[in-house]
């Protein structure tokens, strides 16, 4: 059996179809009046441009161009302001710098606490100062012209006939086997030194008091006593005498005096006949060379000697000593007996063993 359309529905779809009708007539209408307004603004805008002429074109268009050169110069000037002021921004950061800067060197003057009137003091001194100087100066010139201008005034004179010639130094070793012959240069003298004879002397006489200088519990040697015993008795010869003082090695050492008048004063070493000349004539310079100890106060006397013996064909050297200095010798014989009540320094450190093989020694410089 078929089925019975409801009433209710019948009525719904006819309502629908009522509106749907209703709103297309509407939609209709509107663009009818759509189209209507659209022409007419179309003629409006026709009869427009058919009113501009090309002279009023021409003009709008050089007033478009008028005004666009405006903006771009006006675009320009905004640039340009902007690089300014970013200079002047700049600019004052640079001042800002600089006042600080000359705030703290204020400050620092400041601190100083600069005194302007000694400031003018020292000034004016300074300046005293430099023009005594330039006077100092001035006169010294005038002084030294005055001595070149006189000077040109003298003849020429030969060599001086009493220059002394003084050779310059050549260090090299002393021929081999050579063995030196020892003169002390003081006092104005020159003395012929025999250590091998004054320390035999000196031998003799300790070997002589060993009972009372030797101390065999502490196996020490009293220097003491050996210094007064040298005291009392003369040991030495007709040119010096020895005498007994402790060294830092706390053994006993022979220290050299001079005899009164002994030996070559300097104002005859340069004669044939003088004392030095005699001592040094018929020395083998094959066999012995010349060793002077020279001290400060008689360097002419060296040079006096010096200059003999290179007459004679002799090797020296020499090797200098102040004034005061003593001249000492050891007493020989491997003394090796340290004083009573003297301790000996600590032996120094080993040095460490070199890094490759030893190098040989350089040789002795002794003569020159």
């Amino acid at each position: 059996m078929g089925r019975r359309q409801n009433s209710g529905e019948k009525m719904s779809l006819d309502s629908l179809m009522d509106t749907l009708t209703n709103v297309l007539g509407i939609l209709v209408i509107i663009l009818i009046f759509s189209l209507l307004d659209a022409g007419d603004a179309v003629k409006r805008i026709r009869g427009f441009v058919d009113d501009v002429s090309p002279e009023q074109l021409a003009a709008l268009l050089r007033d478009a161009e008028e005004i666009h050169k405006l903006v771009e110069e006006h675009r320009k000037r905004l640039n340009e302001s902007e690089t300014e002021t970013y200079q002047q921004q700049m600019s004052l950061v640079r001042q800002k710098e600089m006042l600080e800067q000359l705030k703290a060197d204020v400050a620092k003057l400041a601190a100083a606490k600069v005194n302007v009137e000694e400031l003018k003091k020292e000034v004016e001194q300074r300046r005293i100062q430099v023009e005594t100087t330039e006077k100092q100066i001035a006169a010294k010139e005038d002084l030294i012209a005055s001595l070149k201008a006189r000077l040109a005034e003298i003849p020429a004179s030969g060599p001086d006939m009493d220059a002394k010639v003084v050779n310059l130094p050549d260090p090299r070793e002393a021929p081999k086997g050579a063995k030196p012959l020892v003169f002390l240069c003081r006092f104005g003298r020159v003395v012929p030194v025999n250590a091998e004879e004054l320390q035999r002397k000196a031998q003799q006489v300790i070997q002589e008091a060993e009972r009372i200088l030797y101390r065999k519990d502490l196996n020490r040697v009293d220097c003491e006593r050996m210094a007064q015993l040298f005291e009392k008795r003369f040991v030495g010869d007709r040119y010096c005498r020895v005498k007994i003082v402790v060294g830092g090695d706390a053994r006993p050492h022979l220290k050299l005096e001079l005899r009164p008048d002994a030996g070559d004063r300097t104002e005859t070493i340069g004669k044939g006949t003088s004392q030095f000349n005699r001592w040094i004539r018929g020395i083998d310079p094959r066999q012995y060379y010349l060793e002077f100890r020279v001290f400060s106060d008689s360097f002419a006397t060296y040079l006096e000697a010096r200059n003999a013996a290179a007459r004679q064909g002799l090797l020296a050297g020499w090797i200098a000593y102040p004034a005061e200095a003593d001249y000492v010798i050891g007493i020989g014989a491997e003394f090796r007996t340290t004083c009573v009540g003297k301790e000996p320094p600590p032996p120094p450190r080993p040095s460490p063993p070199p890094a490759g093989p030893p190098r040989p020694p350089p040789p002795a410089d002794v003569v020159d």
